[in-house]
């Protein structure tokens, strides 16, 4: 992978969990009525204002001065040997092409419409296995352990976010008075759901180009 690619990867992830704590914040705000008492309100409150102070600055900076804060910020890689020097030229303008959504206003409302409706897609699933767990909440504590977990996990965290996802979930479980190890239990589930099939089918799509490789040499022998 060259620096280029790098560097418009790492704006792309960037943007994305800007979307995803704007989203989780604004539907907090919006649910706030209809959820039970949230002790870290005022923590929300303050990290929604530095995303939108931050997210504001970030588009006044790119339409002023478009790359050139980015040139002036990767000029250190200069200095390591091992970097083709095309490729270091050329990581300042892969690095704002990364960062459409902030440069369009139609890139960036379609970016935040798509990550809003996966949110509340997840607030669906993750009530359905509170069906099956018979917690007997409505649809909008879905919504309240979707935005626990994901507000927890802005920090980078064990792989799978491992023990954070637990965490979050049990505190927000709480709030409606499950027990801790009724919470847990359903936690783990959850958890499992969210992340073994993504595996599996890892697992599946690193496996079929060599099933087809080893199909295609028996075919020529």
């Amino acid at each position: 992978m060259t620096v280029a690619s790098v560097a418009e990867t790492t704006a792309t992830v960037v943007i994305e969990r800007v979307f995803d704590v704007l989203s989780l914040l604004i539907l907090l705000f919006v649910a706030l009525p209809w959820l039970p008492n949230v002790p870290w309100l005022r923590t929300a409150v303050i990290l929604a204002a530095v995303v939108t102070v931050g997210l504001v600055l970030a588009v006044v900076v790119i339409a002023v001065f478009r790359e050139r804060p980015f040139r002036f910020a990767f000029r250190f890689l200069r200095h390591l040997p091992f970097l083709p020097k095309q490729s270091i030229e050329r990581a300042s303008e892969n690095f704002l092409h990364g960062l459409a959504g902030f440069r369009t206003v139609r890139i960036g409302l379609a970016a935040f419409f798509w990550t809003t409706l996966s949110w509340l897609v997840l607030m669906v699933s993750f009530w359905l296995v509170m069906l099956a767990f018979d917690l007997k909440l409505s649809m909008l504590a879905g919504l309240f352990v979707v935005i626990a977990v994901g507000l927890s996990m802005i920090l980078p965290s064990s792989p799978a976010a491992l023990g954070v996802f637990e965490g979050a979930t049990v505190v927000a479980l709480g709030a409606y008075g499950i027990g801790d190890s009724r919470a847990l239990s359903y936690a783990l589930v959850l958890h499992a759901l969210n992340v073994l099939p993504f595996i599996v089918l890892g697992i599946a799509a690193f496996g079929m180009p060599r099933s087809r490789g080893r199909a295609v040499s028996s075919e020529v022998e």
